[in-house]
């Protein structure tokens, strides 16, 4: 099946909640452009069976990382973790853990692409989702050639506005593939339209649990979509399953609650996926058939799309922006695990040009984990 040109359009480039404040940037021209470090949910005690690798790592993907540790230390890829995956058009920083019997040599992965800048120890492994967030650190750069000041102060200003209204926490337009394909093969896989060799034996049950997660992220952006344009983002509607800025289980808010504090969570369709009623069902099953899609579609891949609900609205934090020396815009800026970072950019600029682009679309962004 195919996606119809508008709904993909409205999908991979959703309707802004803010005005541009200038016209475009350019990011990843590099990538020391574009840093991340990872915010860890705990941090290490420095003792415990599982050794924990802080690695800075450049121009490499999160799998290719995980290459290099087995082929170079001969860690178990099965016993390697990773809290979340980090784009290779990028120099990231996080923990990884390994047994800790390996851990001594870890200097062996020492390269030009990779430094290990700690080793420390913790009893557990690492699993998806053990991290708070992502501080960024980004250069953008002028099609122009050059920023000026007024443009820096205008980039800090929006900032410090989005730190206090939030921004739509839609999934970056990466996590759909080129043209949207990935969408398109787990629409299919879900239909039963999909060649079972499509894939290689060996990479089949990543491959599905990738596509079908773009297809739920696509189901969200689209109603995160409609709430944007009809002006209820920030509006709890009858029936709403919600969350609390500073929390992480979703609840169906009751009637005549309270609402201060309270974040309206879209799906991610699954058989776990706690269901909305009234007019808010609705509108969801009425996105998910523009699919031609049904919540029942989802049971037979339960393992891989269990379902959850996602905070619509997420809320950058210390955040800045100022001038460097060359006419670029230094802008840092710390979000929860999930939230993209050009999707915060794209409410400060009316276009955000990747040089980096052609990422690897072979990566399952995490959930609960982090994406670029």
């Amino acid at each position: 099946m195919s996606i119809s040109p508008e709904l993909l359009s409205r999908i991979i480039d959703p309707p802004k909640l803010c005005s541009p404040v200038l016209s475009e940037c350019i990011i990843r021209s590099t990538p020391e452009d574009f840093q991340v470090d990872e915010v860890p949910a705990y941090q290490p005690t420095g003792k415990g069976e599982h050794g924990y690798l802080w690695i800075e790592k450049r121009g490499l993907t999160s799998p290719e990382l995980i290459h290099r540790i087995v082929r170079n230390l001969g860690v178990p890829a099965k016993e390697i973790g990773l809290a979340g995956q980090k784009d290779r058009h990028a120099v990231t920083r996080q923990f990884v853990s390994i047994p800790k019997r390996f851990a001594e040599h870890a200097a062996k992965l020492n390269d030009d692409n990779i430094k290990v800048l700690l080793v420390t120890a913790h009893p557990n492994k690492l699993k998806t989702g053990h991290l708070r967030g992502n501080k960024f650190c980004l250069i953008l750069r002028s099609p122009s050639g050059a920023f000026t000041t007024e443009d820096a102060q205008a980039v800090h200003d929006r900032l410090q506005t989005l730190a206090t209204d939030g921004i739509p926490n839609y999934f970056g337009t990466q996590r759909f593939g080129h043209h949207g394909n990935t969408m398109e093969d787990g629409l299919r896989l879900l239909k039963g339209t999909l060649p079972n060799d499509h894939w290689p034996e060996n990479k089949t049950r990543t491959m599905r649990r990738l596509v079908l997660s773009a297809v739920q992220s696509g189901i969200f952006n689209l109603v995160l979509a409609q709430r944007v344009s009809d002006g209820t983002l920030r509006t709890p509607l009858p029936g709403e399953v919600v969350i609390r800025r500073n929390g992480t289980k979703p609840y169906v808010l009751p009637v005549d609650a309270p609402t201060t504090d309270i974040i309206p969570a879209g799906p991610m369709p699954g058989p776990e996926m706690l269901v909305a009623t009234g007019v808010v069902a609705d509108m969801e099953r009425e996105i998910m058939s523009s699919l031609r899609l049904s919540p029942r579609d989802f049971e037979k891949y339960s393992r891989l799309t269990s379902g959850i609900r996602r905070k619509m609205t997420e809320f950058p934090n210390e955040a800045d922006a100022r001038l460097t020396a060359d006419s670029s815009i230094l802008v840092t800026f710390a979000v929860t695990s999930g939230t993209y970072a050009t999707v915060v950019l794209r409410e400060i600029f009316n276009s955000v040009k990747d040089a980096g682009s052609l990422v690897e679309q072979t990566e399952v962004a995490d959930d609960d984990g982090d994406d670029d």
